[in-house]
């Protein structure tokens, strides 16, 4: 069994969807010091506040790259259903996650119309009520210039001319009512936001099995992937691979558990990296280059600001780090890494020259073995994990087949 505080995981995977959406990097943040503004004034459960406070960090968590712009920006959001959707199936693979996909799911149902999802009125939920208002003031908050204290009339009178069409109207006066102190208008376009979610976000420890915690992952290993078709399940593929590396090294129990998290987990910080980027089929400009390398920064810092995840944090986001200090972003050396890293470079690697990329197609056995034999000689990668993946290719390729990857049979 392993100690979690749940709300703690959703705040470190909320700052890397931000990380993701264009210009409005607090998109995530703000929304979720709204809904708890309202349901705060509506007196609501604790265990229901805390299920709109994590549902609103993540809730746009099914956005496609493509529709960044076009559906989170526009006030007047006419086609969200997909992405809504999309963000229910990130999250409704497990039970801790369950109830924030049914929340995401109806999050911008409106409250008097013919919505997809069929519902309407008081057949929606209240959270998915309340992050709807909380997001819809939060984009007109985000397009609108000017002093935020010399703007809130006029979005107070936009939400409240949409009571009982677009919004529900209880929320719409709780809002009214949470919004008439300056203090809510400061907060939420604060220098200090990420303190503010912080301090104010609700606490939940909990006790939970490997198991658990492994399918809450998985959750947002899959945001990672749906980032491009290229990548689908690279981060799975990984987590596979890595586990099955450590195991033959000798990895505990836990370890396993922890490595295997940490594969799921590893390529976090590409949510940052524009699609035009991970698509390219052309070589990648010098900025562009830039622009990638920064990736494993983000994953090291977003992982390491979870209670019990330092290892995962050092094994998963230290993959692009060479044994002889040529890797990125740290520049770490053989002596600086741990098993865990040397392992999931390995992994990350293997997986990789396996798939197809939009430059080049998936390699096959002769030719993986060569560049990774290659690396092995320069010193930059582990003999030791090499050894293993050619002691046991075909398994290896059978593994991340039977999760789906087309590729694997090369």
């Amino acid at each position: 069994m392993i100690d979690i505080d749940l709300g703690e995981i959703f705040c470190s995977f909320s700052k890397a969807l931000d990380l993701s959406l264009y210009g409005i990097s607090n998109h995530h943040k703000t929304v979720a010091l709204i809904s708890k503004a309202i349901a705060d004034e509506l007196n609501m459960p604790e265990e229901e506040q805390r299920l709109i406070f994590y549902s609103a960090l993540v809730h746009d968590a099914g956005m496609a790259p493509e529709e960044e712009l076009r559906d989170i920006l526009p006030f007047e959001d006419i086609n969200s259903f997909d992405h809504c959707q999309r963000g229910y199936e990130i999250f409704c693979h497990s039970k801790l996650t369950d109830k924030v996909a049914m929340i995401i799911l109806h999050h911008h149902d409106r409250w008097k119309a013919v919505n997809a999802s069929g519902l309407c009125e008081s057949s929606i939920a209240l959270a998915s009520n309340i992050i709807y208002l909380a997001d819809r003031v939060s984009v007109l908050t985000e397009n609108s210039k000017g002093y935020i204290l010399n703007l809130r009339e006029d979005i107070l009178n936009t939400i409240s001319q949409k009571s009982g069409t677009v919004f529900n109207p209880a929320v719409v006066e709780a809002f009214q009512k949470t919004s008439k102190k300056e203090s809510f208008w400061l907060d939420i376009q604060s220098e200090f936001l990420m303190e503010f979610v912080q301090s104010r976000r609700p606490r939940h420890y909990m006790r939970i099995s490997v198991e658990e915690l492994v399918d809450l992952v998985k959750c947002f290993s899959r945001i990672i992937d749906n980032k491009s078709h290229f990548t689908r399940n690279h981060s799975r593929r990984v987590a596979l691979v890595v586990e099955f590396l450590a195991q033959k090294v000798g990895f505990s129990d836990s370890e396993l558990s922890l490595i295997k998290i940490a594969g799921y987990l590893h390529d976090l910080g590409k949510i940052s990296i524009p699609n035009s980027i991970l698509d390219k089929p052309a070589k990648l400009t010098r900025e562009e280059a830039a622009i990638v390398r920064r990736h494993t920064y983000y994953s090291y810092y977003l992982l390491k600001t979870i209670t019990g995840f330092e290892n995962v944090a050092a094994w998963g986001a230290h993959h692009h780090e060479r044994l002889d200090g040529s890797g990125y972003p740290f520049h770490l050396t053989k002596d600086e890494l741990p098993l865990g890293s040397r392992l999931m470079a390995v992994a990350d690697i293997f997986t990789a020259l396996t798939e197809d990329r939009p430059y080049r197609q998936g390699v096959n056995k002769q030719e993986c073995l060569a560049i990774l034999n290659k690396l092995v000689a320069a010193q930059a990668i582990s003999e030791q994990g090499v050894n293993l993946v050619k002691e046991h290719y075909e398994e290896l390729l059978a593994l991340i087949s039977d999760e789906g990857n087309s590729n694997s049979t090369r």
